[in-house]
């Protein structure tokens, strides 16, 4: 079995492989086997090399909402946030694991029960909304608050629905919200991931 498939890997002509014989197509038998070439694109990502980040502005302040598919690997992420920076926007950093009724946690009072350890009574402490919080600390001259949301996945459908809508309750919140992974750096208005509203590409 071994020097079978030894055997079948050596009689493989050396041309059919990149960086044959500049660029001739290999003979193997009867069948010509054109040389493999490689771009640019294959070695780097399109979003690296020139992110559309004018389209990503514009959609930002369109949908007001918008669900990310970042690659696997991470790092695109900043470029696209430093970008809503440069524009005058304040940023809320949160995760999706652990923060609760997304409308109680970003809009309303709401309580915090510490865990009690040992013989510590139990207490619970008050906070305020977080988005109206950061909304009144911010600079007169801030152009508004992203909520931008990582693991988003976990989320329901429900709370994916309150985060769409939520720049419609605040006018100055943009919310960003990573609900899955992609190949390359790509996003959809959330309203179209929480079924608020038809998606175009789903129908045909």
């Amino acid at each position: 079995m071994w020097s079978a498939a030894a055997a079948a890997r050596t009689a493989l002509p050396a041309a059919s492989f990149p960086g044959g014989r500049r660029g001739k197509a290999a003979k193997v038998g009867r069948v010509s086997v054109p040389p493999a070439r490689s771009t640019l694109w294959d070695f780097v990502g399109g979003d690296l090399v020139k992110p559309d980040l004018g389209k990503w502005l514009d959609d930002v302040e369109e949908h007001k909402a918008l669900a990310i598919y970042p690659p696997h690997e991470g790092g695109y992420e900043g470029r696209y946030l430093n970008r809503l920076k440069r524009q005058g926007y304040y940023f809320l950093d949160l995760t999706a694991r652990g923060l609760g009724d997304p409308e109680t946690t970003l809009t309303k009072i709401h309580p915090v029960c510490p865990p009690a350890l040992g013989r510590q009574p139990k207490a619970r402490w008050y906070f305020p909304p977080e988005v109206d919080y950061r909304l009144s600390l911010l600079h007169p001259d801030a152009k508004g608050l992203v909520v931008w949301i990582i693991e988003a996945k976990v989320l329901s459908k429900a709370e994916l629905q309150f985060l769409a809508i939520l720049p419609d309750l605040r006018p100055k919140v943009r919310v960003i919200v990573e609900c899955g992974n992609w190949r390359s750096f790509v996003w959809k208005p959330l309203k179209q991931i929480a079924g608020l509203e038809p998606d175009p590409e789903a129908e045909e």
